[in-house]
């Protein structure tokens, strides 16, 4: 009897042993999104706001609203979505969409997937009358890099502070993205912080064709996710249709002379 018994001892040490062994690697296994992912889709609560400094002698104070894209041109954008490549039906979605675009307005375009220099690269200035040197510009795209969108949000905004001094603080300011998956450059917590602080900057993005919603959609002031082209193109509708925080009645050309330290937030 004693072999047997011992036999049975060693059975239920064994069992105990394995069962330990899981549970440990249950704990120790990622749930959901990975460690650093999790991170980054926290955003702060509370984010001190910058003051920007006018010149009155160096911009003229004007109520034009401004569209800066980010448009995602990396190789993922080269896979098919409701039939077609993504970069081809996002070329035509956002051509479609410019032609009911004012002429004032101002437009401004960033890339992502250049496979140049840091993958990203500014490809047209924010300001007017480049409406159709923008859609030449989308039109010649093809599927290159990565996606470094926490790098091209960052210079992004520093784009639109600009153009936010020239027009000495009026104005609409928004950033639009347009991309089919999540950045592989740095987490996009600072930049997104960094235009966060940015009060005046208005972040709308769009996930085309993603199984899930993108990081962005913590942080965006609307996110729009687009199954399909049409969808992308409706998207592209509401993300500039929205009402602006600015009240042309309060416009006062006269208000800015000379230096003056506004905080507008």
């Amino acid at each position: 009897m004693r072999p047997r018994t011992n036999k049975a001892i060693a059975t239920v040490i064994f069992t105990f042993v394995v069962v330990m062994v899981i549970n440990f690697c249950v704990r120790k296994a990622p749930q959901g999104q990975p460690e650093e992912q999790a991170e980054i889709d926290v955003p702060d609560k509370e984010i001190q706001q910058f003051s920007i400094l006018f010149d009155e002698s160096a911009g003229v104070a004007s109520t034009a609203s401004n569209y800066y894209f980010i448009f995602d041109m990396s190789g993922s954008m080269d896979e098919s979505c409701s039939g077609e490549r993504k970069i081809d039906g996002a070329k035509e979605a956002v051509s479609s969409f410019m032609k009911n675009i004012p002429d004032d307005v101002n437009l401004g375009l960033m890339l992502i997937g250049t496979k140049t220099g840091d993958d990203f690269a500014e490809a047209l200035a924010l300001g007017p009358g480049n409406k159709e040197e923008f859609l030449n510009i989308i039109g010649s795209l093809q599927p290159k890099g990565g996606t470094p969108l926490g790098e091209a949000i960052q210079v992004s905004v520093d784009r639109v502070v600009e153009q936010y001094k020239r027009q000495l603080g009026y104005g609409t300011y928004r950033i639009i993205i347009i991309t089919d998956g999540e950045q592989t450059g740095i987490r996009l917590k600072e930049p997104c912080n960094y235009l966060a602080s940015h009060g005046f900057i208005g972040l709308y993005s769009i996930g085309l064709c993603m199984k899930r919603a993108h990081t962005l959609r913590n942080y965006s002031l609307a996110y729009y996710d687009a199954g399909s082209y049409e969808e992308l193109e409706q998207a592209l509708v509401e993300a500039t249709a929205e009402s602006d925080v600015f009240d042309p009645a309060l416009f006062d050309e006269n208000l800015y002379k000379g230096d003056s330290l506004i905080d507008r937030n």
